[in-house]
């Protein structure tokens, strides 16, 4: 399932530069902090625009995408571009798939290969 397929809107973020060849990235959601979710990084409004609740990162369902999806996506209005999120901010996402015990395996060996070039 595409991550702009219907249901509540949520803030992704895109975690890696897409792949030379496959145009693959990782991307990860937003969503609100309830009490029984992981919470390897909680964010505060104004941690991003996006964001007006408590919040955390999603790493259970990190995924691996194909850019030009996006890109598609993007320009079909099914989902849309938001301000980028601070270095600060994207540097604690990118620590928290590696800390996660949610973040799924290959997501986590994805990023390490693109993080290394």
């Amino acid at each position: 399932m595409e991550p702009w397929s219907g249901g509540k809107r949520h803030l992704w973020v895109v975690v890696t530069e897409p792949d030379s060849e496959s145009f693959e990235c990782v991307i990860v959601s937003i969503t609100t902090l309830r009490g029984n979710c992981d919470q390897t990084v909680v964010l505060q409004p104004g941690d991003h625009p996006f964001i007006r609740h408590p919040s955390v990162v999603f790493f259970a369902d990190a995924r691996i995408v194909d850019a030009r999806r996006l890109d598609q996506a993007i320009a079909a209005g099914k989902c849309e571009r938001h301000q980028p999120c601070s270095s600060e901010l994207l540097a604690e996402v990118c620590k928290g798939i590696i800390t996660s015990p949610h973040t799924p395996q290959k997501v986590i060996a994805f990023c390490k290969r693109a993080w290394r070039k």
